[in-house]
């Protein structure tokens, strides 16, 4: 467990640091969003609540998974619980893979819960342990949340390099099918921030999940995480430096997810910064968006300030969708609002 605990508090410190972002590799800022002089409508009749997986929710944003399982992660995840409450956003949790091996450690949720009761969570495992465990032991993971659905993610890059990695995907294909048989909330597969290719997308199409978080590249890169975890001059220090910019960004993913016209939700997360970032994302056809660093460092200073960055998200979202003539989250999805920048 201390091994565990501090590997969760290096993950914290290192996506903290500008080195372990891939800045600009999101490509959100090679589309724009059409301007409109004229919108007919009221600033203060803009609705931006909407429905997904068959949730009314106040605002399109989630909170992105992110961190739990050791002391520092306590306060963090219930300051976020609370404003997730309070403005209605949903929240990802962090791993639950230590209560698989520690029955302990689910008080830190139920304790969660129980302070905060009307938060919309999402229980969150890796490809990995979904693999090795028994459906009835992620079952209880579902429960010990009282989650509204269950995220998988998938992660290979950081488990290649990770020095406590598991990269043992095979079998994750079947583990999804036979989660998805036994799960009665929806399933949610998500990446870490390396985007989903095209292949990937349609094969989560014919698994029927119910919602795909894209993830893509442009925001906190765990292959650099692991890579400034790593040795100086280590096999995987330097193969963190070689595969520092891989991935599918966070515009391609949506973009290609959104053309499929899946049966799945496509939510989009991966560098998104603002709620301008998040109006180009649903202008391109996501359901959601999540934020996950900027939440972070918001609730590292303090609820109040928390409550305002999200304020203040949403603030622009609406702002983007005034100046776009669109009154509604449907709007924006479906009006044709986004144009190539020329400079591209």
């Amino acid at each position: 467990m201390p091994t565990f605990e501090n590997r969760k508090q290096d993950h914290i410190e290192h996506s903290l640091g500008e080195a372990c972002q891939a800045t600009g590799l999101s490509d959100l800022d090679r589309i724009q969003l059409v301007h409109h002089s004229l919108p007919d409508l009221n600033f203060e009749d803009i609705q931006i609540n909407t429905t997904v997986l068959n949730l009314e929710q106040k605002t399109p944003f989630y909170v992105a998974s992110m961190t739990g399982g050791f002391p520092g992660s306590v306060d963090i995840n219930l300051k976020i619980a609370k404003v997730c409450a309070q403005r209605g956003w949903l929240m990802g949790v962090g791993s639950q893979r230590k209560e698989l091996t520690n029955p302990e450690a689910k008080v830190e949720w139920e304790n969660l819960v129980q302070q905060v009761p009307h938060v919309n969570l999402l229980s969150n495992i890796g490809i990995s342990q979904l693999i090795t465990s028994t459906p009835d032991q992620i079952l209880q993971l579902v429960e010990n949340l009282s989650a509204k659905a269950l995220i998988v993610h998938l992660n290979p890059l950081q488990e290649a390099l990770q020095m406590e990695g598991t990269p043992q995907f095979k079998g994750g294909i079947g583990a999804l099918r036979v989660i998805k048989k036994h799960l009665t909330v929806p399933l949610i597969i998500k990446e870490t921030g390396s985007g989903i290719s095209k292949p990937v997308l349609e094969l989560l199409n014919s698994l029927e999940v119910d919602a795909v978080d894209v993830s893509g590249l442009g925001g906190t890169h765990w292959g650099r995480i692991e890579g400034a975890r790593a040795n100086s001059g280590s096999f995987s220090q330097i193969a963190a430096e070689t595969f520092a910019d891989w991935g599918e960004s966070t515009l391609s993913s949506v973009m290609i997810a959104s053309a499929m016209k899946p049966k799945y939700e496509v939510w989009g997360s991966g560098g998104v910064r603002s709620g301008l970032d998040a109006a180009k994302l649903l202008s391109l056809g996501a359901d959601l968006v999540g934020f996950a660093r900027p939440i972070l460092v918001a609730a590292l200073q303090s609820e109040q300030q928390l409550d305002k960055t999200m304020e203040q998200f949403e603030l622009e979202l609406k702002i983007a969708m005034f100046c776009t003539n669109c009154g509604t989250i449907d709007d924006l999805r479906t009006k044709k609002v986004w144009a190539w920048k020329k400079s591209y």
